[in-house]
């Protein structure tokens, strides 16, 4: 395996926290990312970001955690161009979230990412099952 197959496949690699709508990934045994799930709330379409947990949080106001907002906009396919704009609160350690919220749309579990990229693609494909009774 070659360098950029190695680091691409550390890329892919991330984990999802069960029910959290997040998870972490993993770049040399260092925790330094996070990704968050979200479904736009116009047209249901599956959004991910990563937020990378060394450059991104900011000291909330409390001077104590910290904060992310990220604005997530999907593909376009649907014709829509809504933002999902999500907000996660971090503790002083940025190892676990306190509070999270999206407007706009909905945080999902990567689970449930998972199942709507599968649906859109058998739509796309035409592959999906239906029951005839």
């Amino acid at each position: 395996m070659g360098f950029l197959d190695s680091i691409r496949a550390r890329l892919r690699g991330h984990t999802g926290a069960r029910g959290s709508g997040g998870g972490r990934s993993s770049f040399s045994g260092n925790d330094t990312s996070y990704w968050v799930y979200a479904k736009c709330g116009r047209c249901g379409e599956p959004l991910r970001a990563r937020i990378n947990l060394m450059n991104d949080p900011s000291r909330d106001d409390d001077g104590v955690s910290w904060v992310v907002r990220k604005g997530l906009s999907g593909s376009g396919a649907k014709l829509c161009f809504q933002t999902v704009e999500v907000t996660l609160k971090f503790d002083a350690k940025k190892q676990k979230v306190l509070a999270q919220e999206a407007v706009g749309g909905e945080i999902i579990t990567i689970e449930a990412y998972e199942a709507l990229k599968r649906e859109s693609s058998d739509k796309q494909t035409g592959t999906s099952e239906s029951v005839d009774r």
